[in-house]
């Protein structure tokens, strides 16, 4: 007659659960530490990390899961086959390596992650369920099939967010209270799993009698060996790696020290540290010694050295800028000089700003470039561009004079009874004296805008008359080439502007005079529009040159405002000029606050545009239609 089957109820030792919880919290500390060492050794280094550290965390988890079995008690004698105990402890320390390996990793992307997950969750699960199969009673052991799948699913998603947690906190040596949540999350979660695979196990009892070869018993004082075990070796690790970061992190500071005091060395810049509090230097490099031949010593022993050696000259404005680094925390840059041991004088561009020190201290940090060679070659820039203005101050008399000679008595012999062939030779002559007397302006204009000394002079002006001026400048070469030639005024530009008109007319010259000479047919005109105005009586105007001529190609646009350019070098052979015009508009126009464009076509003409500034008195506006000139085949 088979007896029949009665279940055993257990019950929880909530001393030994809240330990195994606790446990599990120390044992998820140590994880996110050892971590970090991990990560930061390579090689022989970083293997051994990786083995203690598995040993370390794998044993907390193994001892959390165990006190756990042992905290549930039944009414029945529970001992444990070792061989199988050995089998689960290696499990969790399988699961922990292979978590410790991931989290290590320089990068941890999604796959890795859920990879590495379900291993480790896998090893936990397998650690809890062998651990379970050590027990030996008189009892069978069922498990409910939906419980099981429950604690491997949570094993897994718990491995999953402590894979994150340890990744994302490895490396951080501040915040520590960061680390303290992430265990406490982690170490609430682990023994979650643990307590649903309970869950699911029921026990009956059975008339089978247990294997108890491998068996042993484990004793108030087994438990507390195996606490006592568990919690030397985790703090044993969390000890050894907090040891290991310190000496790693001065290890790197002594690093960073030593190529920072290489850096500054080579530098070829004098750089020196000086104490806010003291008006002591505290450090100055070798460069210093090097450059001014002074030894360190003397800077470090004398509070004043730099001041002392800077030249008479400029010392009140170093120390003018170093109170003022001092006092409002600004940065300084300014040059001086300074002399040195061998009675030189070296000129230095230094910058100086106020720093945080040692022990929260200000010191003043200076860097000095010695830019000798640089004043002396700017010194002889300035002293070549004397002699060069000078000497084009002296050309223009010596030029003009004869030029104007030349001129004037052409005139006068045109103005007598001459031959055909006589009158076409004094034209000839007149014409290239015209043009060798507008290359030699163009060329002294530009001289003198490169030297900064073209100045605008303001005086009332009439705009119309200045139009009207160039227009009729142009009538006869627009007559010989049957070319009509005109220009408009819009009502609302004003009729009497303050400005330089003979600035403006230049311009205008020169912009109609290249239009009439590159268009073989059709027209040119010239307009000009009001581009906006203000309460101040000041106006921008817009003035346009438009031709139909040859036009410009697209990738010479940029170029023709630059000295000596032109669109084709072939037209200096057929048209002549210097290629200085459109530069000297250019830079006149910048002088009178506007700026100057191109839009060409190719074979379909030009429209070069400008603006300019003025001041306008509020009543003088031309009245009425636009104002409008015309030359038409040379009839005004």
């Amino acid at each position: 007659m088979t007896s029949p089957t009665v279940a055993l109820v257990g019950s929880y030792n909530y001393g030994l659960v809240a330990l195994s919880v606790l446990i599990s919290i120390l044992a998820s500390y140590a994880a996110l530490d050892i971590a970090g060492r991990v990560t930061a050794r390579h090689g022989k280094i970083r293997i051994a990390w990786l083995a203690g550290g598995a040993s370390a965390m794998g044993s907390g988890i193994w001892s959390m899961h165990y006190i756990g079995m042992l905290a549930f008690r039944l009414p029945v004698v529970v001992g444990y086959d070792w061989p199988t105990v050995a089998v689960s402890f290696l499990c969790a320390v399988f699961a922990s390596g292979v978590a410790l390996f991931v989290v290590s990793r320089q990068r941890m992307g999604w796959p890795e992650s859920l990879l590495g997950s379900l291993v480790m969750g896998g090893g936990i699960a397998g650690m809890h369920y062998i651990g379970m199969a050590a027990m030996r009673l008189p009892a069978m052991c069922r498990y409910a099939t939906g419980l099981v799948a429950v604690s491997v699913i949570l094993a897994v998603l718990i491995s999953l967010v402590a894979l994150w947690l340890t990744f994302e906190l490895r490396e951080v040596t501040r915040g520590h209270w960061r680390k303290a949540v992430s265990a406490l999350i982690m170490g609430g979660a682990i023994p979650t799993m643990h307590y649903t695979g309970m869950a699911a196990a029921s026990f009956t009892t059975s008339m089978i009698a247990p294997d108890l070869s491998h068996v042993v018993d484990i004793s108030s004082l087994g438990i507390a060996g195996i606490v006592v075990v568990t919690i030397t070796v985790l703090g044993g690790a969390i000890l050894t790696s907090v040891v290991d970061r310190r000496f790693s992190a001065q290890a790197a500071a002594l690093e960073f020290e030593r190529r920072y005091r290489l850096l500054v060395e080579a530098v070829q810049v004098i750089i020196w540290r000086k104490n806010l509090s003291s008006s002591a230097f505290n450090f100055v490099n070798q460069e210093a010694e090097s450059r001014l031949g002074y030894p360190m010593e003397q800077w470090i022993a004398n509070p004043t050295f730099w001041i002392d050696h800077v030249h008479p000259d400029d010392r009140a404005r170093v120390e003018s800028c170093c109170r003022t680094a001092e006092e409002e925390n600004v940065p300084q840059q300014f040059e001086h000089r300074m002399m040195t041991a061998r009675g030189e004088t070296v000129w230095l561009r230094s910058l100086i700003r106020v720093v945080i020190g040692e022990a929260e201290s200000k010191e003043l940090v200076g860097v000095m470039v010695d830019i000798s060679e640089r004043k002396r070659a700017q010194e002889a820039i300035e002293a070549a561009t004397r002699v060069k203005n000078e000497f084009l101050d002296n050309m223009s008399h010596e030029l003009r004079t004869p030029m104007n000679g030349v001129l004037g008595m052409a005139e006068l012999l045109l103005d007598t009874n001459l031959t055909a062939e006589q009158r076409e030779d004094l034209n000839m002559l007149k014409m290239s004296a015209d043009s060798l007397l507008t290359i030699i302006n163009d060329i002294l204009d530009y001289s003198k805008i490169e030297a900064g000394k073209l100045d605008m002079e303001p005086i009332e002006f009439k705009l119309r008359d200045i139009v009207h001026a160039v227009s009729q400048t142009f009538v006869a070469a627009a007559r010989r080439k049957n070319l009509k030639l005109h220009s408009e005024i819009t009502p609302e530009v004003p009729e009497v502007l303050i400005g330089d008109p003979l600035r403006l007319r230049q311009i205008l010259v020169n912009l109609v005079g290249n239009a009439v000479k590159f268009t073989a047919r059709g027209e040119v005109a010239v307009g000009v529009t009001l581009e906006s105005s203000t309460a101040e009586q000041n106006v921008k105007l817009r003035i346009t040159v438009r031709d139909t001529g040859i036009g410009i190609p697209p990738e010479k646009q940029k170029l023709i405002f630059e000295a000596f350019s032109q669109a084709d070098n072939s037209s200096t052979r057929k048209f002549g000029g210097t290629g200085l015009g459109l530069t000297i508009c250019s830079r006149l126009v910048e002088l009178m606050g506007g700026t100057i464009w191109a839009d060409s076509n190719l074979g379909e003409g030009s429209q070069f545009q400008f603006t300019a500034q003025f001041a306008c008195k509020q009543s003088h506006y031309l009245e009425g239609s636009a104002s409008e000139m015309s030359a038409a085949g040379g009839q005004a």
